[in-house]
């Protein structure tokens, strides 16, 4: 339903395309092809990456009792607040930082391997391919890791395969006759290119009412990983600090001059992943009010947007 209200009923600056990078301006003109193709992909994406997300969140035991309120919650972040008419590009981003949370995931509550960690990295290291501002989130990962996992081998792997995308493409481009360092600086320029997306000018009274609902969720779930020490297992508090401040650095990426709707692809998967801790630690009248106050912000904001 989002979708089709943003592929007929688009407002404000969702139509706005992401600014080039060395894929994301291939996967734009390929979009310009099949724009029907790429909306259907896009509400695929959403449903695998929900119920990837809903999943994992049970099988690794990541939460003090089992819960899928991952799943409705991913829903209403990645699409309901608004949603880009860059399709192909926001799907991809949203597949990408699902599986590199289901293996951060996997790595720091289960194998605790580094081929895990790896792949985790890979696909965080595709992104600024194809959305420049994802980059802010690659700069930020080293830190990220250091606060679970800080070894120097760690962070070796983490570095190497943070940079191994790129890298990739500038052989790929070397071998091509082109310059090693060209995609490397398309993405710096793009990064600081103005996209023109003025992110107060898409928001209502609504949308603005159920972010506000949001980011109290999201205030409550980080209160109790700081105030509620013995609440969550070892591992488990590791990830939810992790998946905290990934949250404010992926937020972060609003602020940069070539952000997009797309930066709420990658904002839906580290809220989805951390919000459901209040369902199971606070009380069921205040969670369930919330919940309740979160869906019916959802569907005005998407009456309000249509009109």
């Amino acid at each position: 339903m989002a979708t089709l209200r943003s592929s007929f009923f688009p407002t404000g600056d969702e139509s706005i395309l992401n600014t080039p990078t060395p894929i994301g301006a291939w996967i734009q003109n390929l979009q310009q092809s099949i724009p029907a193709i790429s909306a259907t992909i896009w509400c695929i994406a959403i449903i695998y990456s929900g119920l990837v997300i809903g999943r994992t969140g049970v099988r690794f035991s990541i939460y003090p009792a089992y819960t899928l309120m991952a799943i409705p919650i991913f829903g209403v972040t990645a699409s309901m607040v608004m949603v880009s008419g860059d399709y192909l590009i926001s799907a991809i981003i949203l597949i990408l930082s699902t599986l590199a949370m289901k293996y951060t995931i996997r790595c720091i509550m289960r194998s605790e391997s580094f081929g895990d960690l790896s792949l985790a990295m890979i696909c965080y290291g595709i992104m600024p391919l194809l959305y420049a501002p994802a980059t802010l989130v690659c700069a930020a990962m080293l830190l990220l890791v250091l606060l679970v996992r800080n070894t120097w081998r760690d962070l070796v792997v983490t570095l190497v395969s943070l940079l191994f995308p790129i890298v990739s493409i500038g052989y790929w481009n070397w071998c091509a006759g082109e310059d090693f360092s060209a995609a490397a600086s398309m993405i710096w320029d793009s990064i600081w290119t103005n996209s023109e997306f003025r992110f107060f000018s898409t928001l209502n009274p609504v949308s603005i009412f159920l972010l506000g609902t949001l980011i109290m969720m999201a205030l409550c779930a980080v209160s109790l990983i700081i105030s509620d020490r013995f609440s969550l297992k070892v591992k488990s508090r590791a990830l939810m600090r992790f998946t905290a401040l990934l949250l404010f650095v992926t937020i972060a990426t609003l602020l940069l001059p070539s952000s997009t709707a797309t930066s709420f692809a990658l904002i839906a998967v580290p809220t989805a992943t951390l919000l459901p801790l209040i369902f199971v630690r606070m009380g069921v009248g205040f969670t369930e009010t919330l919940y309740r106050l979160m869906l019916i912000a959802a569907a005005g904001n998407m009456v309000m947007m249509s009109l």
